[in-house]
């Protein structure tokens, strides 16, 4: 290969690497809200991408993590997709999503450019104002591919309490990221639960060498406990990596979400439930909702398969203390009961399910069962 002819190599890849996601998008693109925010900060105006959960209107009492995300709408599209299809599947909890606009990312995102700026930006006027426009957990995310991985790297050494946790795809160039972490005070952060995931593809523009180099700088740099991840994608290049890396980044963060009921249980189901989002709440910084049909019902039906009635009863009375107005844990809670013989108990479940909804099909099935016999 001639020199001049690796020249204009370099000079290409360099062209793609920081302005693959710059590209003007069609209003319709993102089907969102979008926000307009006045910046005092960068003395200009932005435009904020706010993607809401499908639970958001359902019931007014929640709230929702929120995920910051950069390069909107080019990639906050495909990072909402993959967070709703595995909150549906209760993988992960249902999340708000805030993409940050991408205009003049070369300056905004770069951390030897405008990156402090940029950071102050979103401390001081996106998240108060997300916060106070929408229902929000303290549970805070940001991610970003590229450019954005490498501003999401910048705001974890310069601001680590500022988030809970960072994903960063395909981070690099690597050269200016390790000049910023060793100029970089020893990372010392004030949670008591802090996650970094990063990875690149194998065909990645970042070489894997300078990848691993990374990691041992920056975790060389951590003084205390940082939960991280680094993983090479096999085959996978720049583009290819962004939603392999955001989903394997969000299923590692929340890989412990689910309750897993045991084969044996050393303790009351309703304890080990506790004990569990107990753990969620110390590691996340927040306690989510124990959900009624997507948390308690699965593990009553298995404890109902195994016949351990006993247990049914308990994680449905402690149902029955989360939502007193749910008819169908009355009626789940009567069933049970009619199962093991106390039919007192039971008829007072099911008078109660039938009065908070005279409509509840299953408990006007076991009323029927109850007259003919």
């Amino acid at each position: 290969m001639s020199m001049k002819y690796f020249f204009v190599l370099l000079i290409s890849i360099g062209v793609l690497y920081t302005s693959c996601f710059s590209q003007d998008f069609a209003d319709d693109f993102c089907l969102c809200e979008k926000h307009p925010i006045a910046s005092g900060v960068l003395n200009e105006e932005r435009l904020l991408f706010i993607y809401l959960p499908n639970d958001y209107a359902k019931d007014t009492t929640n709230s929702f993590p929120v995920v910051y995300v950069s390069d909107a709408p080019a990639t906050s599209n495909l990072y909402f997709d993959i967070l709703r299809l595995h909150g549906l599947m209760n993988y992960v909890p249902q999340s708000i999503v805030v993409g940050l606009s991408s205009d003049d990312r070369n300056h905004h995102l770069n951390p030897e450019k405008g990156a402090d700026k940029y950071l102050k930006f979103i401390k001081d006027e996106v998240i108060p104002f997300v916060d106070k426009t929408y229902r929000t957990e303290s549970l805070k995310i940001l991610a970003g591919h590229s450019l954005g991985g490498d501003f999401v790297i910048y705001s974890l050494l310069k601001d680590p309490d500022l988030f809970r946790a960072y994903i960063t795809g395909s981070p690099g160039p690597i050269e200016p990221i390790s000049k910023l972490i060793v100029n970089t005070e020893p990372l010392v952060t004030n949670q008591n639960y802090t996650f970094f995931y990063s990875s690149v593809g194998s065909n990645d523009f970042t070489d894997t060498i300078s990848f691993r180099n990374f990691e041992r700088q920056l975790k060389r740099k951590t003084m205390e406990e940082i939960d991280f991840y680094f993983h090479i994608n096999q085959g996978e290049h720049h583009i290819s990596n962004i939603a392999i890396n955001f989903q394997n980044g969000i299923r590692q963060l929340f890989h412990d979400w689910q309750f897993q009921l045991p084969d044996t249980l050393d303790n009351q189901a309703s304890e080990m439930l506790k004990a569990h989002y107990d753990h969620l709440e110390n590691k996340l910084g927040y306690r989510p909702a124990i959900g009624e049909w997507e948390v308690i019902y699965p593990a009553m039906d298995k404890l109902a398969r195994r016949g351990d009635f006993k247990n049914t009863i308990d994680i449905l009375k402690y149902c029955i203390q989360l939502y007193p107005t749910s008819d169908q844990a009355h009626a789940f809670l009567a069933k049970a009961y009619f199962d093991t013989g106390n039919m007192e108990l039971g008829k007072q479940y099911l008078n109660k399910s039938l009065e908070l909804n005279p409509q509840n099909q299953f408990a006007l099935q076991i009323k029927k069962m109850l007259e003919k016999q």
